[in-house]
């Protein structure tokens, strides 16, 4: 590779040196086919496309990364954030997936036994239930899926530590290189470890106090270097849950996204070579020799320079040649950028208009359920997790059990949610807490409302009535519309007024 690099270069300082002497009148001839060589050289030297380095890694590299996941861990973590930072095509498909979640819940009651009916006093179901609701209130789910549904499509995973205090609960996320995954727990929830050893100063400092606390014991107690997170105050949930190595699920678009680029820089080199080209300036001869000096050809050469733009070359040659362009005469040369980013959303399985590609409505419809299926199944880890932190709390009964279901909602669908539940419900099905959750109304929220309507301030919601309009009260106090002039009436209608058969007692029969 060196030997032919040096090759290369030797025949290119010829070339030039060859070229240099016709100018300067050294030499009486010149190679045409120096000429080429050095042209075209030049155009490849300032046109030369490089591959594309992200972090100082190339697309093969990137490539290589997803054949081999679970030997980059940190490396495809750092190139995630990187590109969410800095490619409009990563963030948007990222935030795409984690805005359109809604977690609007529900909980529902299942009895375990028959004894249930006869055995279970309704004071103290009552008294259970809304204690359930209120707990499951304090994890404040609707103002932490963005987040949480964010981390899991950046990085594959979530990890939270947990701080619970007498109102509310709240999640601190940890970044990834810090956390070491553990077992799985219960359902699709995972235990994990913190590395205390990969703590810088500031990063300790930033953590919650709980947690401090937890890695200053640690130092006393653990022998290695890792601090094992308690259930009570972990929340670990993994989108890939079929290994323990790290593979972000949009990973792979980054190489794609790289390929992108290089079209960008081959479709700017194709243009800039299109509009390349050569102006010959022939020189007179005689007995095949110039009759022309450099003095006096040099002036012509430089008033053209100055007149012509930079990406047209000036040429003094003794002889008459044609027009020497550099554009494509390919008729089949299409937009590679375009295809490029069609290849990447079909490799990606997510449809292009919902990146401001045009497309078929019908097309878009199905592609958002497609997608609305993945963030339910993240619902449904959510749910596993809620239900392990309410076993860790206490909240176990023999005879019965409430259970946390997040709805199958999001920004896309929430209308035809609410008409179908609506539906449901009319139909006698007992699912008015679907229809509170559809709204955005949660169990603890619909108690509340309904008692403060139908008990607390019931006398001032009845004094409430519809806006009166000329479509909810008649023009009179009697009923029916005006009647009509007597000139307006037709033959049927005098007869009907005269005997008055809109009385049915006046009908004959």
């Amino acid at each position: 590779m060196k030997n032919t690099k040096e090759y290369l270069e030797k025949i290119y300082e010829t070339d030039k040196k060859a070229f240099d002497d016709f100018i300067s009148s050294k030499t009486p001839t010149m190679d045409f086919s120096s000429l080429k060589r050095l042209v075209l050289s030049e155009l490849t030297l300032k046109n030369s496309v490089h591959p594309t380095r992200i972090l100082g890694f190339t697309r093969k590299q990137i490539l290589n990364m997803c054949q081999y996941p679970e030997r980059y861990g940190k490396q495809i973590i750092k190139l995630m954030n990187y590109m969410y930072q800095k490619s409009g095509y990563v963030r948007r498909i990222i935030d795409y997936f984690s805005n359109m979640a809604k977690a609007n819940y529900y909980v529902d009651t299942e009895f375990l036994n028959p004894s249930a009916f006869t055995q279970i006093k309704s004071d103290v179901l009552k008294k259970n239930y809304m204690k359930f609701c209120a707990q499951t209130s304090k994890f404040d789910m609707s103002n932490n899926i963005n987040t949480i549904i964010n981390q899991m499509y950046l990085h594959d995973i979530v990890y939270a530590y947990v701080v619970e205090t007498d109102t509310d609960i709240s999640y601190y996320f940890l970044d990834p290189q810090y956390c070491e995954l553990g077992g799985l727990v219960n359902g699709n929830v995972y235990q994990f470890a913190i590395n205390k050893s990969l703590l810088s100063n500031s990063y300790f400092e930033s953590l919650p106090n709980g947690l401090q606390q937890l890695i200053e014991t640690s130092c006393h107690t653990s022998l290695n270097n890792m601090v094992d997170v308690p259930y009570e105050n972990s929340f670990c949930i993994k989108y890939h849950n079929n290994f323990l190595h790290l593979f972000p699920p949009f990973f792979p678009m980054i190489a794609d996204v790289l390929l992108i680029d290089e079209y960008k820089d081959l479709s700017k080199t194709k243009a800039i070579n299109d509009a390349y080209k050569l102006l010959v300036l022939k020189i007179p001869t005689k007995d095949g020799k110039l009759t022309m000096d450099d003095p006096i050809i040099s002036p012509f050469i430089q008033t053209a320079l100055q007149v012509v733009q930079e990406n047209i070359g000036v040429l003094p040659y003794p002889d008459s040649v044609d027009s020497v362009e550099f554009s494509s005469t390919n008729s089949d040369d299409r937009d590679k950028v375009s295809d490029a980013i069609n290849w990447t959303f079909a490799e990606t399985g997510v449809s292009e208009s919902l990146m401001s590609g045009a497309t078929s409505g019908s097309e878009l419809k199905l592609s958002i359920t497609n997608d609305s299926g993945d963030i339910f199944r993240i619902y449904r880890m959510i749910e596993n997790w809620i239900s392990l932190q309410m076993k860790l709390r206490g909240f176990i009964y023999k005879s019965y059990r409430f259970v946390y279901h997040l709805l199958d909602i999001t920004i896309f669908n929430q209308q035809d949610v609410v008409d179908s539940e609506l539906k449901l419900a009319q139909a006698s099905i007992p699912n008015k807490q679907r229809v509170c959750a559809a709204i955005g109304m949660n169990p603890s929220a619909m108690l509340g409302n309904i008692t403060m309507e139908q008990v607390v301030f019931r006398d001032v919601f009845d004094l409430m009535q519809p806006l009166r309009s000329s479509y909810t009260i008649s023009g009179s106090e009697e009923a029916g519309r005006p009647e009509s002039d007597i000139e307006d009436l037709s033959a049927s209608g005098e007869a009907s007024k005269e005997n008055n058969t809109n009385d049915p007692d006046n009908r004959i029969s």
